[in-house]
């Protein structure tokens, strides 16, 4: 939820200001008027005030007011879809005219992935930084991995995404590929696979460290290794491969990942390998701002090659 920029003018819509329905955003992403607050910059008061004061005008309650959290009700679930596209469309406005003005600002939500090292996302955000400094970044990181990412970016929390897997294509998403690797087999030194070419046979019934539901490796585990023997799961690639130097298990992870580890011996797979495609995506029904866009040509020689070849 990207944070408005209150020395521009209020708009509103039918009586709604926009500072309201940002204001109701910020409470459902948020769950409080305090976090809310905070996170737009505003006092607690404030917020609160703007909330009710939109569901005056619309006579309906957007949240339950329990004693740990806000909790939206059916109306304001209703409210979540209209409420995005409004502050959509204000930005698509702001946007055109920054771009007929040659400028490049504005906010982006980006969602990001655990340890990736075929991409120098660090030297991305410093170079569009010094380039475009008006853009600012909002880095968020989904427990759900790549899963999560799709989610966020199909319900517009999300302007846009690394996501990484198998996929080259995803329906409703626009992909633009980034780098390529492999995924490999990782064990222990003295582990019976270590170290040799392996099939998806040689993980029936073996210890294997897993990863959470939605993580792209997740993904692959489940289709090609579906007899392997889960024995934990968790959120942290270098933790899974702590645990396998110790023998605890097996692992999958892509080689970029395997290569800054220690105590650990990597495995291609025996038959075809198991590809790791790295990308940037967006919402295919939303057009990107001018600033995310930037960011996409930043991390994707495709995405530069193919706005290249639109201009005349």
């Amino acid at each position: 939820m990207k944070a408005m920029n209150f020395d521009r003018p209020i708009y509103s819509v039918d009586g709604m200001e926009l500072r309201q329905i940002e204001c109701f955003l910020a409470c459902d992403e948020h769950r409080s008027f305090t976090a809310a607050a905070r996170a737009l910059n505003l006092v607690q008061s404030a917020v609160s005030t703007s909330v009710a004061k939109l569901e005056r005008e619309l006579g309906a309650r957007l949240f339950d007011r329990t004693p740990h959290a806000l909790v939206l009700t059916e109306a304001g679930r209703a409210m979540l879809d209209p409420a995005r596209s409004m502050l959509r469309a204000r930005r698509d406005v702001v946007d055109a005219i920054d771009a007929a003005r040659g400028q490049v600002r504005g906010e982006v939500v980006i969602g990001n992935l655990m340890n990736v090292y075929t991409l120098d996302l660090a030297g991305v955000i410093a170079d569009i930084h010094r380039r475009h400094p008006e853009v600012t970044l909002q880095m968020r990181q989904s427990i759900s991995g790549v899963g999560g990412n799709v989610a966020g970016l199909r319900d517009g929390s999300l302007d846009i995404a690394l996501l990484a897997g198998t996929a080259t294509e995803l329906p409703g998403i626009t992909l633009y590929p980034i780098s390529a690797e492999n995924l490999v087999l990782c064990t222990a030194p003295d582990h019976p696979l270590a170290g040799r070419p392996f099939r998806a046979a040689d993980l029936d019934g073996v210890r294997f460290v897993d990863f959470a539901p939605g993580w792209g490796v997740r993904g692959i585990a489940d289709t090609l290794f579906p007899a392997r023997h889960p024995v934990i799961e968790v959120a942290d690639q270098f933790f899974a491969l702590e645990l396998v130097a110790k023998d605890f298990g097996v692992t999958l992870v892509p080689r970029s990942v395997a290569e800054r580890a220690s105590g650990i011996v990597c495995a291609e797979s025996a038959g075809a390998p198991i590809p790791w495609n790295l990308v940037i995506a967006h919402d295919a029904q939303r057009t990107p701002s001018n600033a995310a866009r930037t960011f996409i040509d930043a991390v994707s020689p495709a995405a530069r090659t193919r706005r290249s070849a639109r201009r005349p």
